[in-house]
């Protein structure tokens, strides 16, 4: 019986392990990248310039909280919008000191690419405002849904 016992712990680790790597991979959004973050940017910041105003900074932690939104949003953990706000708000809070509580953010979905995303912002006045406010920093993040679908989320941060 002894002998059994190890056998029978280890193969239920495998069991365990093997079933979380397959849940994590039928998960229903895909974090994505493809330059779609640094395109979001890199527009963003021409159009800032364009109008005489500084580049914003993008941080990763920043991309991080934005990521987990568009993840949130393609996977339909939560609605297309912006259902959790306050609580982004205070992630910023914690990481960025001194805040004063100044965050904006943009959400936008089924852009191709980062430039489409960008346009949609911008001919829309409210995500425009957004970011020709006075903010230092950016946090971008992408995630498809299972269609292919991206979801884009812009955090501006002064």
């Amino acid at each position: 019986m002894f002998k059994f016992y190890p056998v029978l712990k280890t193969n239920f680790f495998r069991v365990t392990f093997i079933f979380s790597i397959i849940s994590l991979l039928s998960f229903t959004s895909v974090t994505t990248n493809d330059g779609l973050t640094e395109d979001v940017l890199k527009y963003t910041n021409q159009f800032r310039r364009s109008k005489g105003l500084p580049i914003l900074v993008m941080r990763s932690d920043l991309n991080a909280i934005a990521r987990n939104h568009s993840e949130n949003m393609a996977s339909g953990r939560c609605s297309f919008g912006h259902n959790g706000y306050s609580l982004r708000v205070s992630k910023v809070k914690k990481i960025i000191k001194p805040c004063d509580g100044y965050v904006g953010e943009n959400v936008a979905y089924g852009a191709r690419n980062g430039k489409e995303a960008f346009d949609i912002w911008k001919n829309s006045s409210g995500h425009r405002k957004n970011m020709l406010d006075n903010y230092k920093y950016i946090g971008i993040g992408t995630a498809r849904n299972r269609r292919g679908v991206i979801y884009y989320t812009q955090i501006f941060v002064r």
